[in-house]
């Protein structure tokens, strides 16, 4: 069940993360709709949600650090009551040769992608035990932590790490009936994705089976899946990629 289900969602000021909330939202969850710096972009997402007849708490954190995500989700149950659902969305993609990456870039890239997703889990998870409360925790990955990519190393072990730290703590919450599994996106149409070049963009497409990049609401609608009918699945890593690995 999503309705009535408190859910929080970081990095929903755009992109992914904004396509997942107004998913979440049109089925019935409340939505903490959280970012590091696009405060007016998060305005709007909350407008959008409440306009679906849910509640919308807007929390400006940054989740790369243990006290920024247990703002978070102090915030979330001060105002709606607990966390049901954990949506880890927020990332960064710095792309750069490796042996010119410089080293904060490096840092930052590993705290957001995959710190950020230990720390937000550590304290969602810990209210839902607190509470005795089922949950689901669903970590947003990357095609590119399993087939990685010139230039992209530092972010292909990021999301590599997100697939270890969904099946690590899959094993340690099952028991108390929460499920924690991951999505991993091929390319998808966001802002992330506009900076390609034309010519980039006619190569990779016929790459992709079916011969398209994804939309935000086919990953929205593959959260929701998760949450509410996937109920016997838990560890998994769902391949959202065009048949990009198929191919």
């Amino acid at each position: 069940m999503i309705e009535g289900n408190n859910a929080i969602v970081t990095g929903s000021s755009r992109g992914i993360g904004k396509g997942i909330a107004l998913e979440l939202a049109g089925r019935g969850a409340n939505i903490v709709v959280c970012c590091q710096s696009r405060l007016d972009a998060a305005e709007e997402v909350r407008q959008m949600v409440e306009s679906k007849g849910v509640r919308a708490v807007v929390v400006q954190s940054d989740i790369a650090t243990e006290e920024g995500a247990r703002l978070v989700i102090e915030r979330c149950v001060e105002e709606l009551g607990g966390v049901d659902i954990l949506v880890n969305n927020a990332g960064v993609a710095q792309f750069s040769l490796i042996q010119s990456l410089p080293d904060d870039e490096l840092e930052r890239t590993m705290r957001v992608n995959l710190f950020g997703y230990f720390y937000m889990a550590k304290y969602a998870v810990e209210n839902m035990l607190a509470r005795q409360a089922p949950g689901c925790v669903i970590n947003i990955s990357s095609i590119l932590g399993m087939i990685g990519g010139a230039g992209k190393t530092v972010y292909a072990a990021s999301k590599g790490g997100v697939t270890g730290l969904t099946v690590g703590l899959a094993r340690e919450v099952a028991r108390y009936g929460i499920r924690v599994n991951a999505i991993a996106p091929g390319y998808i149409e966001t802002e992330m994705t506009e900076w390609m070049p034309e010519e980039h963009r006619d190569k990779l497409i016929p790459r992709i089976p079916m011969r398209r990049f994804g939309t935000v609401e086919e990953v929205g609608k593959a959260a929701a899946f998760l949450v509410e009918y996937a109920t016997y699945t838990t560890g998994q890593t769902l391949v959202l990629d065009g048949g990009i690995l198929i191919d």
